[in-house]
């Protein structure tokens, strides 16, 4: 968003910085609520509202910024209506009533010979002198009854009680009571004046604040709330601008004063850092290793070894289909030596072992037994490939004139 926008889609003013108790329409704006004041909306204005200090059902009314006046009801005093007030301390009852306090109100006991609200009746007549503090009686009702008219100063039926205006607390926010002669008086603290110190002294009256400052009464003080580009009590000091020097970088727009003396450099998009001095770089996106195809890598495994098996099945049945081949030559090639009778058929097997052959020359007259005719029947094919028919029965041929046969052993 552009400087002084925000949200989603960028619509969403910020407001001015330091803004307390208030809004905006466009950016940088402070619009205070209702109740509040000043250039950040931190000045109540309502205070009563806002705060409510007023007790015991006391109005409370607002006299300026901060400021506030208790209206107690009867009963009540203090400068939020705090204290309950006793009605007996002003020693209502005359003649030596007894009194006692009630809620807003109280009542007399009176002695014998006195009757009355405040025991202000006498039997007495004035032949008895009853009026006290030099009162002068005078009688009523032919002789039956009198009243005191009293010297300033007292009061009573009998001019028994002094006067003390000051006895109900008539000054407001703890202004002190007393008597100047005959009038009652109050003398107020500082920042407030009026005939019961109810009013609060507005300090602001005078224009204190210069250069634009926003003056805030207080009670016998007052604030100044500067614009960007001053201070001091009554913004009178003008303060060096941060900005003139263009601190901010790649296209920051600078704002002085926001912060004391400080600047603040707000940052077009693609920058950031104090002074807009940083680029902003985009953090590419690392997407997830993805899963191994464990299920498509085992069914590849599996049919490669099913292929190696089927070639190995092939091939040992490719051998057994050649061996009975081999073993047909073989009995061919000793076809020779059966025809001669050197080895008779029914003797003749493959068995794939070594035998020794002896020629049985005249069994009757002679012992002569050629041992060493060693003969593996798979390798009679090459016994034949060596010589001719002669050289086949060279080992033999003392007993070729009788054709004694050959045995196996």
């Amino acid at each position: 968003c552009r400087p002084g926008w925000q949200g989603r889609y960028c619509d969403e003013c910020i407001p001015h910085i330091g803004c307390r108790h208030g809004t905006c329409k466009t950016q940088w704006q402070c619009i205070c609520d209702e109740g509040w004041g000043g250039l950040f909306c931190d000045q109540d204005l309502n205070y009563c509202t806002h705060h409510r200090p007023c007790k015991n059902g006391a109005t409370c009314m607002n006299t300026g910024q901060g400021s506030y006046t208790c209206s107690c009801k009867p009963g009540f005093t203090g400068v939020d209506c705090e204290h309950e007030i006793s009605e007996c301390d002003s020693n209502p009852c005359r003649n030596g009533g007894s009194c006692t306090d009630m809620e807003n109100g109280y009542h007399c006991l009176c002695p014998p010979g006195y009757y009355g609200t405040h025991c202000e009746h006498s039997a007495l007549t004035c032949v008895d002198s009853p009026c006290f503090n030099g009162g002068t009686c005078l009688e009523k009702e032919q002789g039956a009854s009198y009243t005191c008219i009293c010297p300033f100063g007292f009061t009573g039926s009998n001019c028994e009680k002094k006067v003390d205006r000051c006895t109900s607390n008539p000054c407001a926010n703890d202004g002190n009571c007393f008597y100047l002669g005959q009038i009652r008086v109050c003398r107020c603290r500082a920042g407030f004046s009026g005939q019961k110190c109810e009013i609060n002294i507005n300090d602001c009256a005078r224009n204190p604040c210069s250069n634009g400052g926003t003056c805030h009464d207080l009670i016998n003080d007052y604030t100044c709330t500067c614009l960007p580009g001053y201070s001091g009590r009554n913004c009178d000091i003008k303060t060096r601008d941060e900005c003139a020097s263009g601190p901010c970088e790649n296209g920051g727009t600078c704002y002085s004063g926001l912060y004391s003396a400080n600047f603040v450099c707000y940052c077009p998009s693609g920058f950031m850092g104090n002074r807009c001095e940083l680029p902003v770089y985009s953090v590419p996106v690392t997407l997830p290793p993805k899963p191994v195809p464990w299920i498509a890598i085992s069914m590849g495994v599996g049919l490669v070894a099913l292929l190696i098996l089927f070639c190995m099945i092939a091939m040992v049945i490719r051998q057994m289909r050649m061996h009975p081949e081999q073993d047909l030559e073989t009995m061919n090639n000793l076809s020779d030596f059966q025809k001669d009778n050197l080895i008779p058929a029914s003797q003749l097997k493959n068995t794939n072992k070594n035998k020794d052959l002896e020629v049985d020359c005249g069994l009757e007259k002679s012992n002569y037994k050629p041992k060493n005719h060693k003969l593996d029947y798979n390798l009679v094919k090459d016994l034949t490939s060596r010589g001719t028919q002669e050289d086949k029965y060279y080992k033999s041929e003392k007993c070729l004139g009788e054709k004694s046969p050959l045995r196996l052993h």
